[in-house]
């Protein structure tokens, strides 16, 4: 693969990105200018409004408030094992050559490896 096919896929990209862009502020203009939708939208804001004061006050609560930093931990480790996980995987791949792995209860797993682009 070529560094000429890859910067062809970029602007093909880029191109639909910008079509994109053009729709959508056609379609959100069209939907700012129709009476029924602005109304709907303000009292959909109200009730969000509403629901966010509510939610507050509930978590607010000391029990809630510590669930809530208990789920946070959580979360933050999952996310850890993840990544770590991802590393040990592709150490296995390197190892083994195997794409395929059996996890504690018998099964067959693929491993599939994903890549993309961010700038630098």
């Amino acid at each position: 693969m070529s560094i000429e096919t890859i910067n062809k896929r970029l602007k093909i990209l880029s191109d639909l990105k910008e079509e994109q862009n053009k729709i959508k502020a056609v379609l959100d203009d069209t939907l700012d200018d129709n009476k029924d939708f602005q109304t709907v939208q303000e009292e959909t804001t109200k009730l969000k409004e509403e629901v966010k004061e509510k939610k507050e006050k509930v978590m607010a609560t000391p029990v809630i408030k510590d669930l809530g930093e208990q789920l946070k931990k959580v979360n933050d480790e999952i996310k850890e094992n993840k990544e770590i996980l991802a590393l040990e995987l592709a150490d296995y791949y390197k190892d083994s050559g195997s794409l395929q792995i059996v996890d504690g209860e018998g099964n067959t797993k693929r491993i599939v490896f994903s890549a993309k682009l961010v700038n630098s």
